[in-house]
C-alpha cells in the first residue's frame, strides 16, 4: 500500500470515527433535552398576600399559617384643620387603629388552603379556600401560576352600627342574610426572573345588602356586585428583602370619578427572618381583607390619607 493510499485511508477511517461521534453526541442531546422535565417554580411570592392582595402562593399540606395584622390611622391628612398637630396627636396613626385581624389558614393538600379569621373594621367573620390549579415552569411552556379564591364574610354588628341599617329609614323586616357578602378572585401570576414577579386579580364581589348611595360626579348609583381587577408585584432587593406593592381598580360606575370613594393601593417591604415574614407596607385602605377595602376605601394618597400596616405570620408544621 503506498503512502498516498495509506494517508487516504487514515483521513477516511478518522473522518468516519468523526462522524459516528458527532451522531453519537446528537443523539444523546436529543435524548437528555426528551427525559428532562421542566421544573416548577417555586416561591413566586413569599407569603400569602402582599400588601392587600392575595397572591398564588398556598400554603402547604399539614401546615398552619397563623397571621396577625394591624392597619393604623392616617399617619396625616390634608383635610383636617392642622393636619401636621394631627399627625402628632395620633402619633402618626398609631392611637388610632383602623383595622385589627387573627387569621389562620391551614393546607389541606399542597395546592388546597381553607382559611377562617375575623377582623374589626366591620365585625367581619369570613371563611375562604384558595385553590391553586395550574404551576408554573422554569421553561416558560406553561409561563404563569393560576389560583381560584373564594370568602364568605359576615358581620355580626349591631343593627344600627354603620355598616348595618344606621342612618336609614327601617321599614323592613331585619334581615340575617343582609350581614353576608361574597368575594370570588382569578390569581394569574408569573415570575419573571429571579428578582420581579408580576400578577393580575380578576375578581367579583358581591353584597347582599347596600344602602342606597350615589356618586355626584357622574350621578351613578351603588350596586349590590360588580367587577374589580387587581395588579401586584414584587422586586427583589436583597437575599431577604423585597419591594411590594399593589393596586385594584373598581370597575362600577358608582367608583369612577368618586369624590368619597377611592382604589386602594398599598407600597412597602417584604422581610423574612428565619421562621417569620414581615410585610410592612403603607396604604390608603383602611380594611384588611377583600371583602372590606375593595368597597369601602374611602381614603386618598392624594391628600396624604395614608395609613401603616404590617402582617406578621408563623408558620406550623401539624
Amino acid at each position: 500500500m503506498t503512502f498516498f493510499t495509506r494517508s487516504v485511508f487514515v483521513i477516511s477511517l478518522v473522518a468516519t470515527a468523526a462522524t459516528a461521534f458527532a451522531q453519537e453526541d446528537l443523539l444523546d442531546m436529543v435524548d437528555d433535552k426528551k427525559d428532562t422535565k421542566a421544573q416548577k417554580v417555586f416561591a413566586t411570592f413569599k407569603t400569602y398576600r402582599l400588601g392587600n392582595a392575595l397572591t398564588t402562593e398556598p400554603v402547604k399540606k399539614k401546615h398552619l399559617d397563623f397571621r396577625i395584622s394591624h392597619r393604623f390611622g392616617n399617619i396625616y391628612d390634608d383635610t383636617k384643620p392642622n393636619p401636621i398637630n394631627e399627625t402628632f396627636q395620633t402619633y402618626l396613626g398609631f392611637d388610632a387603629a383602623s383595622d385589627i385581624r387573627n387569621s389562620f389558614d391551614y393546607g389541606l393538600t399542597d395546592n388546597i388552603t381553607l382559611g377562617i379569621g375575623r377582623s374589626k373594621f366591620n365585625k367581619m367573620c369570613d371563611a375562604s379556600v384558595k385553590w391553586r390549579f395550574l404551576e408554573q415552569t422554569s421553561n416558560f411552556s406553561i409561563p404563569v401560576s393560576m389560583a381560584v379564591f373564594a370568602d364568605v364574610g359576615y358581620t355580626h354588628a349591631r343593627t344600627n352600627e354603620q355598616i348595618m341599617y344606621s342612618g336609614i329609614v327601617k321599614d323592613f323586616e331585619t334581615n340575617e342574610a343582609h350581614r353576608v357578602n361574597y368575594f370570588t378572585e382569578l390569581i394569574i401570576a408569573s415570575k419573571l426572573n429571579d428578582w420581579l414577579s408580576l400578577e393580575v386579580l380578576p375578581a367579583y364581589f358581591h353584597r347582599n345588602f347596600i344602602k342606597e348611595n350615589q356618586n355626584t360626579d357622574n350621578k351613578a348609583f351603588d350596586v349590590n356586585g360588580f367587577f374589580t381587577v387587581g395588579f401586584g408585584g414584587r422586586i427583589k432587593l436583597t437575599k431577604r428583602c423585597s419591594f411590594i406593592g399593589d393596586f385594584y381598580y373598581n370597575t362600577a360606575p358608582f367608583y369612577q370619578n368618586n369624590p368619597n370613594f377611592k382604589n386602594p393601593l398599598a407600597l412597602g417591604f417584604e422581610i423574612e427572618t428565619g421562621g417569620h415574614v414581615f410585610s410592612l407596607f403603607f396604604t390608603n385602605a383602611s380594611g384588611l381583607i377583600d371583602n372590606n377595602f375593595i368597597p369601602y376605601t374611602t381614603d386618598s394618597w392624594e391628600k396624604g390619607q395614608v395609613k401603616f400596616g404590617f402582617s406578621i405570620s408563623r408558620v406550623f408544621a401539624l
